[in-house]
């Protein structure tokens, strides 16, 4: 062998101190409320990035307004040739560039009496899906409760009876380096 007694000590220490970390590592890899921050983290990011490519960043709008705010008159023959070179290839997002301006120009002119009833049928009759789309997202949750909660406690379980695998294994290896002669 010709390991002393304290270099083994000091290698059941630093073996000990990795697995420590490691089982640390594991218990927040896989934690559930990391899982989701992971999804939801890279959800978002998917967003922003497909929000930037669609509409552009801040800075992009500003060049693009500023280049052509000094020709008030020309705004709508400017405004169309940029959507046309801009979205070249992209039908939705002509699509949703087209609907943009037609919002606009609706939220301009004041809604007819027919708009108004049409209005208030629509919100007649979404108004029983909405409330069975909050009890379904309600049921979701409470069902999700469970399963999510017997994960985090398979994970603790996990951790701790690696733990005291770990401990006990060490305890038996300092108890041989003790019985071990001396050389």
């Amino acid at each position: 062998m010709g390991e002393t007694t304290e270099e083994l000590m000091r290698e059941i220490d630093d073996t000990r101190s990795s697995m420590t970390g490691t089982l640390e590592a594991i218990g927040d890899r896989v934690s559930p409320g990391r899982v989701f921050e992971r999804r939801r983290n890279r959800v978002v990011n998917w967003y922003l990035r497909t929000k930037d490519r669609v509409m552009g960043t801040a800075e992009n709008l500003t060049d693009r307004a500023g280049g052509t705010a000094h020709r008030v008159s020309d705004v709508p023959v400017a405004a169309m040739e940029t959507v046309r070179s801009n979205t070249a290839g992209a039908p939705l997002v002509t699509g949703g560039i087209a609907f943009g301006i037609g919002l606009l120009i609706g939220s301009v002119i004041p809604p007819s009496r027919t708009e108004r009833q049409l209005g208030q049928q629509a919100q007649h009759a979404v108004e029983p899906v909405k409330n069975e789309l909050q009890e379904a997202g309600r049921d979701l949750v409470q069902n999700l409760r469970e399963p999510v909660t017997d994960a985090v406690n398979d994970v603790k379980e996990t951790a701790r009876s690696g733990a005291e695998h770990l401990r006990e294994r060490t305890v038996e290896s300092t108890e041989e380096i003790k019985q071990a002669p001396s050389r």
